[in-house]
């Protein structure tokens, strides 16, 4: 049976593709940030451990030292070279000795029957151990900055392939434009400095779709050499191999397969179909085996799994693992997930808030991969079949994550943009259809006036996530309300669970408040706080119950000022002499529901001043520019 015909393979030049644009911007990244990794002090500049970052530094030294996957103390004890806070938010578990394998009719379809391990004198790691494994050589020859190594030489290749494809389908110049837009003008760059995964699963996921879409769209004859292998078999199993390490790193990506598996069997291939799907599985499997062989769990990050932050196991002869908060994940947590009073509430806001959100949305953060789902849905007659698999697996990532994880899709508190959305970002660069006008190509590039602050100076972005949507405009768009305890603000405890209300002799409740910019200071004695002069300051109120009524009492300072006061939409404007004071009432909306531990109600409120003063100036030590004073009040 004759197979259909998918595309016309668009002849960019009439002779062999010109490969060098491509070789120099893969030489250029590798430059920039191969320089920076053999140069920078990082343990300096990284200003401590973020994050997972803890877990992943002592595996990939534990590996590249001592040949092994085992927490010791000399593991530890290595970490004080360079990090004198110590590992903090590292992850760790009690191995377990496998007594017996059987089956069961539920995922994950294999029972293992196991004991405590007997040796106290050791643990495991509670993360995947496949990123920090490939970075092992290069910590081995360069040390920790053999992480950075790795991340330059992953960066320059994901910029090699996406210039090599996108020239399929476009003029060089335009490739070259687009190819560096999607490495440079996004949240990737920062994600370099990070000792995590992140990036790592980025460059998988291009490398994957790579080797299988590049037969789609190319042609043996006028291809760069040393492709040739990319339009046999050996490609797809080679994609299926990368996606089946992708997914030991992060489970999630296993829908990153399922395309390629669907579209052989589509295309009616079979043989090609069930090759594939055994390289994936055999993969995958392999590796989920080696993690039971360590640790005695397939399942890295269950178990006696707990994180420590201050003391850890085999830091004294008193330590023990019992010094941990415990954070496993044995099983999904359903009854949150689709709690039926809420379910549909965070579906429809977290579907808006992950391309629009301020803190995690694709179009600050992942502007490339708006810029070529857009340039899709606009060209219907040049779509093959084949991006619509593309389409599904890019759009079921999103789906799977605003799902499963309502409440921290983002990757946490610590994150720049969305970290989780990293794996599947790279695959947003194969929707790209054939674009002939090179100006079309440097869209893309307008974004940079949200990324560029971010990618200048990753260690402090990194370090500081709460202060990039302090200014610019980041403030034009909405505060992602379903992440409220996962905001990056929430690593600045000045700036988080502030607590409100529940003054004395007045009866009223107590409520929560987080400060999503610099333009308010500390809380007062009384349970108000100050608006910074001349500025506005934006603020997130989260209560227990459902209230009628927000009352804000607004007091002028040493100069007369004018305010403007609002939440839920509605807003009041008032001028105050100086010294005044003056009470606003603002009935409330039923607000956004949040349930990620319990139930809570979520409103974004804002107040501005136009003038301020600093009390130094009247005869005071207070050297604060302070412009409206607001004690906020809420009837239930």
């Amino acid at each position: 049976m004759t197979e259909p015909r998918t595309e016309t393979v668009p002849a960019v030049l009439p002779a062999r593709m010109v490969a060098w644009p491509g070789l120099l911007i893969a030489a250029l990244v590798c430059a920039l940030y191969g320089g920076l990794a053999l140069t920078v002090d990082f343990p300096r500049a990284a200003i401590g451990i973020q994050s997972d970052e803890a877990t992943y530094y002592l595996m990939g030294h534990s590996v590249a030292r001592d040949g092994d996957l085992t927490y010791r103390a000399e593991d530890l004890q290595r970490v004080w070279r360079e990090f004198s806070t110590g590992p903090a938010g590292v992850f760790l578990k009690r191995g377990r000795r496998v007594t017996g394998v059987g089956f069961s009719a539920r995922p994950p379809f294999i029972v293992v029957n196991s004991e405590p391990d007997g040796d106290g004198t050791r643990l495991y790691f509670g993360k995947s151990f496949i990123y920090p494994l490939v970075a092992s050589p290069f910590v081995r020859v360069f040390g920790t900055n053999g992480f950075l190594m790795l991340h330059a030489l992953l960066l320059a290749a994901a910029a090699l392939c996406a210039y090599l494809f996108l020239h399929t389908r476009l003029p060089a110049a335009a490739a070259a434009l687009l190819a560096s837009a999607f490495v440079m003008v996004s949240v990737v760059p920062v994600y370099f400095v990070w000792i995590t995964p992140e990036l790592f699963n980025f460059t998988l996921g291009v490398f994957a779709y790579f080797c299988w879409l590049y037969k789609e769209v190319a042609s043996p004859d006028v291809s760069p050499r040393g492709t040739r292998w990319l339009f046999t078999a050996r490609s797809d199993v080679a994609a299926a191999v990368i996606l089946g390490i992708a997914t030991f790193s992060k489970p999630s990506n296993a829908l990153l397969y399922a395309p390629i598996f669907v579209w052989y069997l589509w295309r009616r291939r079979w043989g090609r179909a069930i090759g594939t799907g055994l390289a994936f599985a055999v993969m995958a499997g392999a590796l989920f085996a080696v993690n039971l062989a360590v640790s005695g769990d397939w399942n890295y990050q269950g178990g006696e799994r707990n994180t420590y932050y201050a003391e850890y196991p085999f830091q004294t002869p008193r330590a023990t693992n019992q010094l941990g908060v415990p954070k496993a994940r044995n099983e999904a947590l359903t009854d949150v997930i689709f709690d039926r009073s809420v379910f549909f509430s965070n579906l429809f806001n977290n579907l808006r808030y992950f391309f629009v959100g301020r803190y995690a949305g694709l179009i600050p953060y992942y502007f490339p991969a708006v810029f070529a789902l857009a340039a899709f849905l606009a060209s219907p007659r040049q779509r093959p079949v084949w991006q619509y698999f593309v389409l599904a697996a890019a759009l079921g990532q999103i789906v799977l994550f605003i799902i499963t994880v309502p409440y921290t899709w983002n990757g946490g508190g610590g994150s720049v943009g969305n970290r989780y959305f990293m794996g599947a970002y790279g695959v947003f660069l194969f929707l790209c259809p054939p674009i002939r006008r090179t100006w079309v190509a440097c869209l893309p590039w307008l974004a940079a006036v949200f990324t560029a602050p971010l990618v200048l100076n990753p260690f402090m972005t990194s370090f500081r996530p709460g202060q990039i949507a302090d200014r610019g405009p980041f403030r034009l768009l909405p505060a992602e309300l379903t992440l409220v305890d996962d905001w990056p603000i929430n690593t600045d405890e000045t700036r988080r669970h502030i607590w409100f209300g529940d003054n004395p002799g007045m009866g009223d409740p107590g409520f929560l408040m987080y400060f999503l910019d610099g333009n308010a200071y500390q809380r007062e004695a009384d349970k108000s706080f100050w608006v910074k002069g001349e500025s506005r300051a934006e603020f997130a109120i989260k209560t227990d119950r459902p209230m009628r009524r927000a009352v804000f009492t607004l007091t002028a300072g040493e100069v007369a000022t004018d305010v403007r006061i609002a939440i839920s939409g509605r807003s009041q404007r008032i001028h105050l002499d100086a010294g005044a004071s003056q009470q606003v009432t603002f009935a409330l909306d039923a607000g956004t529901p949040y349930h990620k531990t319990t139930h809570a109600l979520v409103w974004i409120a804002s107040a501005s001043s136009s003038a301020g003063f600093a009390p130094l100036f009247y005869g005071s030590n207070d050297t604060r520019y302070l412009g409206v004073r607001v004690k906020p009040v809420l009837v239930p």
